[in-house]
């Protein structure tokens, strides 16, 4: 086993922070434009031996992951006596090309009853999203979500299904496929505003929560995919019905629009219903635009 130390340096040293385990030393230095942005350069162990850089970088990533989350997290401890705080920092790579973003920040973000943290890891590749909870001063992990850089387009806490509670949702675009693929992630908070339940993922969604209804386009060329509207379950959803033109045997549109509870690739498949026209329910979701194929009118809007 061998020591690497790598360090990384910026020119304006603000204050100095002692965290985590004595024997491992660490630099500290702060831009003095932003005090809540600190630089920190880790020091640690990492095999190398004859390991190639690309094995180094990724037993280094594999190991100090939880570690930089782990430290985060001591710090945020060591400032228990806030309810509310924001704090921004970054940890080098081995060969300094790339850093590791950590954004903290704790407040009463789902219930004016019981604070959360937050904690963002960003890397070049990669955002990793962590919420706790806070008991006593010790922090609770109640939510994780991993999203490619090139996919995440932003979160959001609201009431995402009209019960009251403030929820979590992750927004991300698809980086691969042809067609409109905007997704949701969703965790909805729990009775005790503390936890959240497993992540429900929804493709290019509207959500209604005085509805307590999702609407949404399925995944499709343009014209040629289907329309969904489900409705919320505790933290579930059921389906209300799927909406798609009809075809007849030489897969030519007749004009028609099926109503149905299921897809059409459905083994159970059955109609429900035959229409003229597109419930207008439907005619203000994002992506209709897309289901009906009229992208030329939307472009000259």
């Amino acid at each position: 086993m061998k020591l690497i130390n790598y360090t990384f340096t910026i020119t304006i040293i603000l204050l100095i922070i002692s965290c985590g385990q004595p024997q491992e030393k660490k630099s500290v230095e702060t831009n003095q434009s932003n005090p809540t942005e600190t630089l920190i350069d880790l020091k640690e162990t990492v095999p190398a031996g004859n390991a190639s850089p690309i094995e180094v970088q990724e037993n280094w990533d594999s190991l100090n992951n939880s570690k930089i989350l782990t430290k985060a997290i001591r710090m945020a401890e060591k400032l228990k006596g806030l309810n509310i705080f924001k704090k921004k920092y970054f940890i080098s790579t081995p060969d300094s090309s790339d850093k590791v973003e950590v954004n903290l920040k704790e407040g009463f973000y789902f219930s004016n009853k019981f604070p959360h943290l937050i904690i963002r890891r960003k890397t070049s590749s990669t955002l990793f999203i962590d919420i706790f909870s806070k008991n006593h001063g010790k922090f609770q992990k109640v939510l994780s979500h991993e999203q490619s850089i090139l996919e995440y387009t932003g979160d959001t806490i609201t009431d995402i299904n009209g019960d009251g509670l403030k929820d979590f949702i992750v927004n991300w675009y698809g980086a691969t496929g042809c067609c409109l693929k905007a997704f949701s992630n969703v965790y909805l908070q729990r009775d005790d505003r503390k936890r959240f339940s497993s992540s429900l993922k929804f493709i290019n969604p509207t959500f209604s929560p005085k509805e307590q209804i999702i609407r949404g386009v399925c995944y499709g060329h343009p014209g040629e995919t289907e329309m969904y509207k489900f409705k919320w379950n505790k933290e579930s959803v059921d389906t209300v019905e799927y909406i798609y033109y009809e075809k007849n045997n030489k897969s030519e549109k007749t004009g028609k629009l099926i109503v149905s509870k299921n897809l059409p690739s459905h083994p159970n498949h059955k109609i429900l219903a035959r229409r003229n026209d597109v419930p207008s329910e439907y005619r203000k979701i994002v992506g209709y635009d897309w289901f009906s194929d009229n992208l030329e009118e939307t472009k000259n809007r």
